[in-house]
């Protein structure tokens, strides 16, 4: 993330210009200082200085970040020595040197703070936001991110923060509330703040900014699965990197469209950004770029079948995670390597990637990355006629699924409660301006009509919002109950497809050991797998787990149904209940563990009992119900 300027001169005077521009202004201000005394104006030059040098030469940078602290301890100058401060930590966050940043932050922030310093403080509680959200302190960073919005919205800090710098940066804590909220997963709340901070600095016309917001909806949007979105973003992101020549962000962005142009299966257009971003970030000599530039060329060349390419691309790609110690990278990778092995019937070493790759999400707690690993390397196992191994993995893919969807309907209800919260302290902060305004027009009448004026305002206030509360909290309800239902039906669906996918499963398995005990002469260990596999596949607990997923979501289908038709049976009542979920033959008979035959039979004996004409649907009445 982007760090702020400290310095008020460098506000005054600079509103991200373009590279051509600021190269300008370094040039008069290099020259302006060695005719200039030591003041406060000169300390602000030197600030000015290190923001525009920060990134392209952090350590000339840090030099005149030391200048401005040693000049402004001379001076007395609290401001420059809090300002400076701030810089040096940006020095070392920049650096990645997180406890030393962390130093710089708070001895800067303490300066502002006895000084009152409103500005400096809105700085440092900003960096230091960030630096808990990338150590995952969400709930810490979104607390500091708050007390700063409560700094801005403060009635006597507005007036000083608009009267001091041309405009306020409020909107950098919406776009960073929206990276920490996109962190925990919250999509629609980050969607919400980001959107915030891209009409913020439209309206400031900062187009970097803009940038780095289109970018961050661009990485909602995909997240969210709205792969057109996400690249419509994107692509104005990248178009605004490239005009102010901001290459690092180019490169970056280039990557994220190329996997939007993946999930559409666009792979021309998809190789294209990559090898863009490859070049870039050969350019800016980062590592991390060009490793998710060699990990999408060799996706898409997988994808396109060219398994060759693609092993090429995605060792290279390996090389360099593992030679900066992005463990996450370095297992996603690893496992691709896995499926390029099983392309080319190399099962073996599939089997030595994935293991790899487990172990690594193993140590570093991944465990989605763990739930797909053991799902490929119980196929793996399946393929090497290790049943017993197969269905561990398959198992252990099961829990760890159940737990990711169990997480996933709680965080959503967490995130209905965050919004509805948020909300509403937006409505109190609303009612405490418009009570604020109320006593400003007190003074300018005489005592009788501010008195009838205030109450009549306060109690149509009172009403309105009373009203506009109650249909809030209506909505939102309405809303969680939606969100609760989709999520109940969705997981219902998951829950019969998983259940299909594991008989089908385990009867192959079956038939298989059925095969090696004939071939190893009755081994008692054969007949001991296959009558644990008939166990699994006759357990009620599968049918009645997914019975309560199936009332939760349709509620009352067992007693209408049975109200309609008297004669039907409990057997019956399964049968409907997976055709009313619109269900295949092939995936029913899985779930029932009978033949196709046995399901075509099934359905005739239900349309007798039900008085169904050949000529009728099934399906469409078993729906309606």
């Amino acid at each position: 993330m982007k760090c702020f300027n400290f310095f008020l001169v460098l506000l005054l005077i600079l509103n991200y210009q373009s590279y051509s521009q600021n190269q300008k202004i370094i040039d008069s201000l290099t020259l302006s200082l060695k005719i200039r005394p030591n003041d406060t104006l000169k300390v602000g030059a030197y600030g000015t200085l290190h923001e525009l040098l920060m990134f392209s030469d952090p350590e000339l940078a840090l030099d005149y970040a030391n200048e401005a602290l040693v000049l402004s301890k001379t001076l007395n100058y609290n401001k420059g020595i809090s300002s400076s401060n701030l810089q040096i930590g940006n020095f070392y966050y920049n650096k990645s040197e997180v406890d030393s940043a962390k130093y710089y932050y708070n001895k800067g922030l303490k300066i502002a703070k006895d000084n009152a310093i409103v500005i400096s403080q809105i700085f440092a509680n900003h960096s230091l936001a960030s630096i808990e959200k990338d150590a995952g302190n969400y709930d810490l960073a979104i607390d500091i991110v708050m007390r700063n919005i409560d700094l801005y919205n403060k009635e006597e800090n507005l007036k000083t923060l608009h009267n001091k710098i041309p405009f306020n940066l409020i909107g950098a804590e919406y776009e960073l509330l929206s990276l920490i909220h996109l962190s925990k997963g919250n999509n629609l709340i980050a969607l919400k703040e980001c959107l915030k901070a891209l009409d913020f600095f439209k309206k400031i016309n900062d187009e970097i900014r803009q940038a780095d917001a289109l970018k961050q909806l661009g990485n909602i949007e995909y997240a969210l699965g709205n792969y057109n979105s996400s690249l419509t973003y994107f692509n104005e992101a990248l178009d605004i990197y490239k005009k102010n020549n901001d290459l690092f962000y180019q490169s970056s962005t280039a990557n994220q469209i190329g996997l939007a142009y993946i999930q559409l299966k666009d792979y021309k257009k998809a190789e294209t950004s990559f090898k863009e971003a490859l070049a870039i970030a050969k350019k800016t000599e980062s590592t991390k770029d060009q490793a998710d530039s060699m990990r999408g060329l060799g996706k898409v060349a997988l994808y396109e079948k060219q398994f060759k390419d693609a092993e090429d691309y995605f060792q290279t790609a390996l090389e360099k995670y593992q030679s900066i110690n992005f463990n996450n990278d370095v297992a996603k990778t690893l496992s691709l390597l896995s499926q390029v092995a099983v392309s080319n019937n190399n099962w073996n070493s599939s089997l030595q990637y994935i293991n790899k790759s487990i172990t690594i999400n193993e140590n570093i707690g991944a465990t989605s990355n763990l739930k797909d690993n053991y799902f490929q390397r119980s196929i793996l196992y399946e393929q090497l006629n290790n049943t017993q191994s197969a269905l561990e993995d398959l198992k252990k893919y099961q829990v760890i699924n159940d737990s990711i969807n169990s997480k996933e309907k709680t965080q959503q209800i967490e995130e209905l409660r965050t919004i509805y919260e948020t909300e509403k302290k937006e409505q109190q902060i609303q009612i405490q301006k418009n009570e604020i305004d109320l006593l400003n027009l007190k003074g300018k009448t005489n005592n009788l009509q501010r008195l009838l004026l205030a109450l009549g305002l306060l109690l149509a206030l009172i009403a309105v919002y009373a009203f506009y509360l109650r249909n809030k909290r209506n909505k939102l309800a309405k809303e969680a109950a939606q969100a609760e239902l989709e999520f109940k039906t969705k997981e219902l669906t998951t829950h019969a497809l998983h259940l299909a996918k594991k008989n089908e499963v385990l009867n192959d398995l079956k038939q298989k050991a059925k095969v090696l005990k004939q071939d190893a002469d009755a081994d008692p260990g054969y007949q001991m797998l296959i009558q644990t596999i008939n166990f699994d596949l006759q357990d009620d607990n599968n049918w009645e787990n997914f019975s309560r997923y199936f009332e939760e979501v349709h509620k009352d289908f067992n007693s209408k149904a049975q109200q309609q038709f008297p004669n039907i049976t409990t057997n019956d009542l399964r049968l409907m209940a997976l055709l009313k979920m619109n269900l295949s033959s092939k995936e029913i008979a899985n779930i029932l563990n009978i033949s196709s035959d046995g399901i075509k039979k099934a359905r005739q004996r239900l349309r007798k009992k039900m008085g169904i004409d050949s000529n009728q649907s099934l399906e469409a009445i078993v729906i309606a119900i």
